[in-house]
């Protein structure tokens, strides 16, 4: 493959300093610089000579970021000469371009960073909604999702926004399935917008049966214990708040009576308000994992989901 350094200005990356190694790139969400790592080279007066290693070059790109119009860089991680980069904005606004293109008008957009800058989500709610007697109004969601330490590659996906009230806010989810990957978001704009109308389409068709199948799924015990002792995997703080929230959503039970075990859609609700607020990106896409798996998903949202995927 060819080399970092020589794809850099295709990539977006400004190369005016290559000479020193420098490759840098600027948004209106941050600011970003990549630098090949080697080791120091030794001093001509060291008494004790020098070493064959020495101003030696690496495969590795350092990272540093920072805050746009600072000056402050700070070193986060690395990457190898393979690593394929897209910029944040380009991403972001590849999405919105689409979304004019296909009509689908912008209700808000939330944007999250990483502490370090190097991971980004966007999510952007649409207008159009659908009315559930189980869960109030539901809007597509649009999910455009990216990372400058080669952690994730670049995906637009797809997902649900649950109108949760002035107190809760939205509900904010993202399904694995269906994420269209960086060689699709590249290759055209038609791709990009023919995977929107497609799930446009299955979300106007599909969506309210899921949250129907999902709300009349009673879950067996060995279910929900099974789906909380995952969560409980990435910390016990996690699976006890969750649980809060899913005792919070569940029926009173009359006086007497055992209460009821949770239904799919109570359990994945639980899961995806805790990962509302969740500031870790990894984490969220974990959690929203394990909160997909207990959805029943009709056959034919199943099925386009899973042919947006493939490459």
């Amino acid at each position: 493959m060819t080399p970092f350094t020589e794809r850099a200005q295709n990539m977006g990356l400004d190369d005016s300093m290559s000479y020193k190694g420098l490759y840098t790139y600027e948004d209106r969400y941050g600011k970003l610089a990549y630098r090949p790592l080697c080791a120091p080279a030794t001093p001509v007066d060291d008494a004790n000579g020098s070493h064959p290693t020495d101003a030696a070059p690496s495969t590795l790109l350092g990272i540093w970021t920072a805050l746009p119009g600072s000056q402050n860089y700070n070193y986060i991680s690395y990457v190898s000469q393979i690593y394929k980069f897209l910029g944040n904005a380009t991403l972001a606004d590849r999405l919105r371009n689409s979304l004019e293109e296909v009509g689908s008008p912008i209700l808000r957009i939330a944007t999250h960073l990483s502490s370090d800058l190097a991971k980004f989500r966007e999510e952007v709610i649409l207008q159009s909604s659908q009315s559930s007697p189980q869960a109030g109004d539901i809007r597509p969601v649009m999910i455009a999702s990216n990372s400058y330490d080669g952690t994730r590659a670049a995906t637009v996906g797809f997902g649900i926004a649950v109108d949760g009230g002035e107190i809760i806010g939205d509900t904010i989810f993202g399904f694995s399935m269906g994420e269209m990957r960086m060689v699709h978001i590249e290759s055209s704009t038609t791709r990009l917008t023919s995977g929107i109308n497609q799930y446009m389409q299955v979300f106007n068709e599909n969506i309210l049966e899921m949250i129907n199948m999902s709300f009349n799924t009673q879950l067996t015990q060995e279910q929900m214990f099974g789906t909380l002792d995952i969560i409980e995997k990435y910390g016990k703080k996690r699976r006890a708040r969750i649980s809060e929230i899913l005792a919070d959503l569940q029926p009173a039970p009359r006086e007497g009576e055992t209460p009821p075990l949770p239904s799919a859609w109570n359990v994945f609700l639980a899961i995806a308000r805790y990962c509302a607020l969740e500031p870790n990106l990894n984490m969220k896409r974990m959690l929203e994992n394990i909160a997909e798996s207990v959805l029943v998903v009709p056959t034919r949202m199943f099925e386009v989901l899973e042919e947006l995927q493939k490459d």
